[in-house]
């Protein structure tokens, strides 16, 4: 059932109900079991997802099998690799299922048509890239400004889900701390 997705375009935008019809037809559901890839480093990302339920994590690899993780996608979120998406280079992330994952899922080519057929789900996606631009931001600011233990009251205040259903080394490495650090920050509170 696509209600929640249908929920928020109808929010965001003006749209007929045949139009709204189509667009919908075009997000095909997918399931991910913990751990399944949405998309793997190294490859191109043609498809934009919007979470239903669960959760995806994006982190970036680097040479010594180090993993430092950016973000988690909750539900109700778009996702998608926006400079493998946008250029059709390699993706430079990875996006992985940290809990099973229901999505919907357009194809590349599916919403360029789509753009072209209903000129107002162009506004509908330039503002979901903007939601997701701002979430970024404020995820940006809060490393930049905080402490460590100022970015896990954030956490525990405003995501509480990431600490329960979070493994602790992807929640270390997303507030830019080590698991010990945040074994500590866990017990002082």
């Amino acid at each position: 059932m696509k209600s929640s997705l249908k929920q928020i375009i109808q929010n965001t935008i003006s749209i007929s109900t045949p139009e709204l019809d189509f667009m919908l037809s075009l997000f095909k559901p997918l399931n991910l079991k913990k751990d399944d890839y949405f998309l793997e480093f190294g490859k191109r990302c043609h498809q934009v997802a919007f979470v239903k339920s669960g959760m995806l994590r994006i982190y970036y690899p680097n040479d010594k099998g180090e993993e430092t993780t950016c973000y988690f996608s909750l539900p109700y979120e778009f996702v998608t690799s926006f400079s493998s998406f946008s250029t059709g280079n390699a993706s430079i992330e990875n996006i992985q299922a940290v809990l099973p994952t229901e999505l919907f899922v357009i194809e590349k080519n599916d919403l360029e048509m789509l753009y072209s057929k209903i000129p107002i789900t162009q506004e509908f996606g330039r503002k979901s890239a903007e939601n997701v631009t701002m979430l970024m931001e404020r995820r940006i600011a809060l490393f930049l400004n905080n402490s460590a233990e100022e970015r896990y009251k954030f956490i525990l205040k405003h995501h509480p889900i990431l600490l329960q259903t979070v493994p602790l080394q992807y929640l270390a490495s997303y507030l830019g701390i080590s698991p010990q650090h945040l074994s500590r920050l866990r017990k002082k509170k």
